[in-house]
């Protein structure tokens, strides 16, 4: 299968697969599984740039996801491997 682009240069990714307490009635990933990814996807990257929970505390700031959206282009199965990506599109400057 052919790799989608991603919308940024240069994503954070880690790999994941979906395992049987993932997969719905309809045999594939349920769609709260995507979410729960993309937040421990963003907790990596947050903590690859060395912003770890403890560094959040110490500085009594921390970043935040302000707007989310989900295209569900296709389904996942048991098993496939797929690459999760995220990225930092603004700041705030602070």
């Amino acid at each position: 299968m052919a790799r989608m682009p991603w919308d940024c240069a240069q994503p954070f990714t880690q790999a994941a697969a979906p395992q049987a307490h993932d997969i719905d009635g309809l045999n594939h990933t349920n769609n709260a599984v995507y979410v729960q990814w993309c937040e421990k996807t963003a907790w990596a990257h947050s903590q690859a740039l060395g912003l770890d929970l403890a560094e959040y505390h110490r500085l009594d700031r921390a970043m935040a996801i302000r707007r989310s959206a989900y295209d569900y282009l296709l389904p996942s199965v048991l098993g496939d491997a797929l690459t999760l990506g995220t990225w930092l599109t603004a700041s705030d400057g602070q």
